[in-house]
C-alpha cells in the first residue's frame, strides 16, 4: 500500500479508500495496527464518527491519506498540494504552504484572522503577512451581495476603515473604483438580508444611514454606539440597528439548522370564546367566566401563581382562577427571543425552569427540541430592562458572551447573563436573581421579609437566622427590620416559592391522585429515604388510607428526565 511522508504530520501516511457514505471507516485500513487489511476478515463500527480532512476541514470522501494511530487524514488532493505557488493575488513573492494559519496580533483584520477556523492549510507570504486558505483561494474580482458594483482586490499593506462594518482594517482589502469603497475581505461575503434571534423581522445591510437628529445610534445587541456613516444592519420598520459583527454572530444568526420548524403549526389557540365573558381554556376542564369583582386575600392565579389584583377568569364549579393577563397575553405557541424553536404553552402541576432554576407550578413554555421549560416570570423578561438597586439605576441587557459572577448570589455565569451597559460597572444578574420577589414570607415571622442587597454589618455578625450558617454580606438576602431577622433567599423560599400546594394530579407510578404538600407537625417518613418529610416539599397520596409519601427531591431524582415535570390533569 502506498505511503508518503507529509510535512504536516510526523508519521507516514497510508493511502486508503473510502466508499461513498462510509464515514469514519476506510476500506483496507486498520485503526489498531495502522496497517493494510486488504484480505481476510475485520471488524467495522457502523456508528463511527465522520472523518474530516485536516487540510481543508471538509468531510472525507473518496481516496485519502491517513494515520490511524493519530486519527489524522488528508484528502488525496490536499496531500498533493504544491508547497510553493505563484498566485496572481500576490505578485511580489511566492506563497508557501503552511499546515495552519500563523499567529497574528489581537484583532488583526487580515483574511486569515477573520476566518472562524484557525486550522487547516494556508498559502502564506511571511514578508507581507498575506495569505489565504488553501481550500478557499482569493479571486482578483468579485461580486458582493451587499454592493452593486464589482470589487477589486487590493493586496498592498494599508490601514483603512471598512465601509461595510465600520471596523479598522489593515493589509488586504477589496475596493470599488466607482464608489471609493474599501471593504474587508470577510465583509464581501455579508448577506444583504439576515434574520437574527433577537428581532422578529429581517435586518437589511446598509452602508450608511442619514439621520438629521444624531450621527450615532445604539446597537440593540451590545448597546454600544454605532457610527451611522459606516455599514450596519437595520430594520427600518422598528428603528432597530445592530453592528455588523453583532448581527452576524453565529449564536444569533439564522442558518438552515436554526430555522424554526412548522411542526407545531396545527396547535389550537389557548382558549376559545364560548360567549362574551365566558371561555374554554386548555388548562381547565370547565368553562371559565370573566369577573371584575375582588377575590379573597391570598387567592392566586393558577397560571402564574401571582396574587390576583385585577380582572380574572374563574370556574363556577371549581376553585380555579386565572388572571386576565395569563389568558389574553400568553399564546399557545410562541417564538421567544432566547431560542429559534417554537415554544408551546403547557399547564403543569410542577416543573423545573431551566432559566431561573426554580420549581414552579402553572404555565410553562416548553421548547421540545431543546427539552427545556421556561416559566412565565422568565418568559416575561425582555432582553433589556432597568433595575433600581440601592438607589442606583442599571440598564441591563442580555449578553450571551458575558463571563463573570452574579452580583446577587456570586455564582459564576455560563456565558449568559444580564449585565449593565456601563462598561465601568461590574453589575450583572442571572435569571434566578432577576425573578426573586421583592418581599417574601417565612412561616415563623409575622411580617413580610424584604429583599435586601447589602449588609453593612461586620462579617462576624452576618448569619442566616434560618439555617444558622454564615452569610456573605455582599450577597442579597431577605430581612425583617422589625424583628431583625436576616436569611438566605434559598432558606426563605425553600427552592419552591412558585409551587402551588394542595392541587391533586396523577403520576405514572402510583394508582391514586397525589398532591404537593409541606408538613410542619408529625410528618410521616419518606418512602424513598426513610427520613421525616418535615418542612420539605413532598408528594403525598390524597387517599387517607394510603401511606404513599416522598420528598419531592427524592422522587424527581429517582425518575427519568421527562418525569420530573408533570402535566396537570385538571
Amino acid at each position: 500500500m502506498e505511503k508518503i511522508d507529509h510535512f504536516s504530520h510526523p508519521h507516514p501516511l497510508l493511502l486508503v479508500d473510502q466508499e461513498p457514505g462510509d464515514h469514519g471507516s476506510r476500506k483496507g485500513f486498520c485503526y489498531r495496527c495502522n496497517e493494510a487489511a486488504l484480505e481476510g476478515y475485520c471488524y467495522k463500527c457502523r456508528k463511527a464518527a465522520k472523518g474530516y480532512c485536516s487540510g481543508c476541514e471538509e468531510e472525507l470522501e473518496g481516496s485519502s491519506y491517513g494515520c490511524g494511530e493519530c486519527g489524522f487524514f488528508l484528502h488525496k488532493k490536499c496531500a498533493e498540494l504544491p508547497l510553493k505557488v505563484n498566485h496572481p493575488t500576490h505578485r511580489k513573492h511566492p506563497l508557501m504552504l503552511l499546515a495552519k494559519p500563523p499567529s497574528h496580533q489581537e484583532k488583526c483584520s487580515c483574511n486569515l484572522c477573520g476566518k472562524s477556523s484557525k486550522e487547516g492549510f494556508v498559502y502564506y507570504c511571511s514578508i507581507c503577512e498575506f495569505g489565504f486558505k488553501a481550500a478557499d483561494p482569493i479571486s482578483q474580482t468579485i461580486i458582493a451581495e451587499t454592493h452593486e458594483h464589482p470589487l477589486t482586490l487590493c493586496s498592498g499593506t494599508i490601514s483603512f476603515v471598512c465601509e461595510a462594518c465600520g471596523n479598522d482594517g489593515s493589509r488586504v482589502c477589496f475596493t470599488c473604483a466607482e464608489c471609493s469603497l474599501i471593504i474587508h475581505i470577510d465583509c464581501t461575503s455579508l448577506r444583504r438580508n439576515i434574520k437574527i434571534i433577537r428581532h422578529p423581522h429581517r435586518l437589511s445591510h446598509i452602508y450608511f444611514f442619514q439621520d438629521e437628529e444624531a450621527a450615532k445610534r445604539e446597537c440593540n445587541i451590545c448597546h454600544d454606539d454605532i457610527n451611522l456613516g459606516y455599514g450596519s444592519y437595520c430594520c427600518s420598520d422598528c428603528n432597530y440597528f445592530a453592528h455588523v459583527n453583532c448581527a452576524t454572530d453565529k449564536d444569533l444568526l439564522e442558518d438552515e439548522k436554526s430555522k424554526p420548524s412548522d411542526y407545531w403549526a396545527v396547535i389550537p389557540p389557548a382558549f376559545q370564546e364560548i360567549k362574551p365573558g365566558e371561555i374554554k381554556h386548555f388548562s381547565h376542564k370547565h368553562n371559565l367566566i370573566l369577573s371584575d369583582d375582588g377575590v379573597e386575600d391570598g387567592q392566586s392565579c393558577e397560571g402564574c401563581t401571582r396574587s390576583i389584583s385585577t380582572s380574572f377568569y374563574y370556574c363556577a364549579q371549581c376553585n380555579f382562577f386565572l388572571c386576565k393577563c395569563c389568558v389574553h397575553e400568553l399564546p399557545k405557541q410562541v417564538r421567544h427571543w432566547t431560542s429559534w424553536h417554537v415554544r408551546v404553552l403547557y399547564f403543569y402541576s410542577i416543573f423545573y425552569c431551566h432559566y431561573c432554576w426554580f420549581w414552579s407550578s402553572g404555565f410553562g413554555y416548553n421548547c421540545h427540541p431543546c427539552d427545556k421549560i421556561m416559566c412565565i416570570r422568565c418568559y416575561e423578561i425582555l432582553d433589556t430592562r432597568i433595575v433600581n438597586i440601592e438607589g442606583q439605576k442599571h440598564f441591563l441587557f442580555f449578553d450571551h458572551k458575558y463571563e463573570g459572577k452574579c452580583y446577587g448570589c456570586d455564582v459564576d455565569f455560563e456565558r449568559k447573563s444580564f449585565r449593565c451597559k456601563d462598561k465601568k460597572c461590574n453589575f450583572a444578574l442571572n435569571y434566578r436573581c432577576l425573578v426573586l420577589p421583592e418581599t417574601a414570607r417565612y412561616k415563623y415571622d409575622d411580617h413580610a421579609l424584604k429583599l435586601t442587597y447589602r449588609d453593612d454589618h461586620d462579617l462576624s455578625q452576618c448569619y442566616c437566622d434560618i439555617c444558622e450558617e454564615v452569610r456573605d454580606p455582599k450577597q442579597w438576602f431577605y430581612h425583617c427590620a422589625i424583628c431583625d431577622v436576616s436569611a438566605h433567599p434559598y432558606c426563605v423560599l425553600w427552592e419552591s416559592p412558585f409551587v402551588k400546594l394542595g392541587k391533586p394530579f396523577r403520576i405514572i407510578d402510583h394508582k391514586h391522585p397525589v398532591t404537593l404538600v409541606k408538613i410542619d407537625f408529625y410528618p410521616p417518613k419518606c418512602n424513598g429515604c426513610g427520613k421525616p418529610c418535615r418542612d420539605d416539599l413532598s408528594i403525598q397520596c390524597t387517599e387517607p388510607a394510603c401511606t404513599y409519601i416522598n420528598h419531592w427531591d427524592c422522587y424527581h431524582k429517582s425518575k427519568s428526565f421527562r418525569t420530573w415535570y408533570l402535566l396537570s390533569t385538571d
